[in-house]
């Protein structure tokens, strides 16, 4: 074999791995945190339209710019939309409307934006401790987790399936054994189960299975945005580009925490007006692009994954059609397994840490849901964990913010 030939076929297993991690980022990524969208959208009341259109802004427009961003750095940024504020957005789509939802998603764009040119943003994290951020964000993610349980109990056949295959792929997973990722296969098994019990997805009537992009005239209703604002900015900042930012950074990349802050900026009032929700640097989706390859050449992997994403952009409507025709316990259950690992680290860096008062607090109170002045329970959670903390477990514990 010559040289040209060894150096071509490496280049092409470079180019395959890339693709690989590309491949399984988006397996998780479009899978369980798309049900999360179908799961708001339905809670919120939102027409099968819209409901498209938020899927095409949340991965489509963000794919695209991704790869801008990614091949402009040369560090693997695939930004998406913040699974928390999805959840956080669906009560006051139902209370409030879609047009509020969207008029507050633009005030965030408009703080986010303030925050990295002042550069603002890295003296934040200093007043509301990691725990407390992390309890608020168990209290979000909890309801749809045990909705895994109910819709168990309802249906037993299908949920037996696809828990029995989570969990057991999990077992193989931490054995270095798994065929395929523990959501992946809980997806297939219920599915196969669906399909095998006699359902059949109905025809599609309206014909067209690319996305209409449909623009939300946005409403600035002060009840919406004081109760979304601040939940919002806060999973946006501290857990989802803080998350992203220690992926890339733990990987060698000296990621700006500024920049990422102007890009969610500039990504949310993009995105915004077609109903997305905040975009944020994707944790998850990142840490599967750069557990492979060479430093230096993640981007690959990123761009690839761009693309993979403004694919499922461009077909939103056939694939928001194909979840929405799916019984509603089948994406229950995927959309809570999907919540689990997040749940779980959530606890364990609320209740571990050295503010487990203040985390409790802020568990309940968000937990409880209450509306207090026209406020969500996620708000009033992280007001009174903060007051618990600032005046009870700081003077013992320090500045300790983990």
């Amino acid at each position: 074999m010559s040289v040209g030939d060894a150096s071509g076929t490496g280049l092409g297993r470079s180019w395959l791995l890339y693709f690989t991690l590309a491949f399984a980022s988006m397996s998780f990524s479009a899978t369980g945190p798309v049900a999360i969208i179908i799961a708001a959208s339905r809670e919120g009341g939102l027409t099968f339209a819209q409901t498209s259109s938020w899927l095409f802004a949340s991965i489509g427009i963000n794919g695209f710019a991704s790869i801008a961003i990614s091949w402009k750095t040369r560090q693997p940024l695939l930004f998406l939309w913040t699974i928390p504020g999805a959840i956080l957005a669906a009560p006051v789509i139902a209370q409030y409307g879609f047009g509020a939802a969207v008029g507050t998603y633009l005030v965030c764009a408009a703080v986010l934006l303030v925050l990295g040119v002042t550069n603002l943003v890295g003296l934040l994290d200093r007043w509301v401790p990691m725990p407390i951020v992390m309890a608020m964000i168990a209290g979000l993610f909890i309801k749809y987790v045990l909705a895994v349980v109910h819709s168990t109990v309802a249906a037993p056949l299908i949920g037996a399936g696809m828990l029995l295959t989570f969990f057991g792929l999990m077992w193989l997973e931490r054995r270095n054994a798994a065929p395929m990722p523990p959501l992946i296969g809980a997806m297939l098994t219920g599915a196969a189960i669906l399909f095998a019990t006699g359902f059949r997805l109905p025809s599609h009537a309206g014909g067209a299975w690319t996305a209409t992009p449909a623009l939300v005239m946005p409403r600035f209703d002060i009840h919406a945005i004081s109760q979304l604002l601040l939940p919002m900015l806060i999973t946006v900042l501290f857990v989802q580009n803080a998350q992203g930012i220690a992926v890339t950074r733990a990987s060698g990349y000296r990621t700006s925490l500024r920049l990422v802050t102007l890009y969610s900026g500039v990504l949310t009032a993009i995105t915004a007006p077609f109903g997305g929700c905040p975009s944020v640097l994707a944790g998850p989706s990142n840490a599967i692009l750069v557990s492979g390859g060479t430093h230096g050449r993640h981007y690959i992997g990123a761009l690839i994954a761009g693309v993979i994403c403004a694919l499922i952009g461009v077909f939103a409507t056939a694939y928001v059609f194909l979840l929405t025709s799916l019984p509603g316990v089948y994406i229950a259950i995927l959309a809570g397994l999907a919540m689990m690992g997040v749940l779980e680290k959530s606890f364990i860096s609320a209740f571990r840490s050295a503010l487990p008062l203040s985390a409790m607090i802020v568990f309940v109170v968000t937990l409880s849901d209450v509306t207090l002045l026209g406020i969500g329970a996620a708000f009033w959670g992280v007001v009174a964990g903060c007051l618990v903390y600032y005046a009870i477990e700081r003077p013992h514990s320090g500045e300790a913010h983990s």
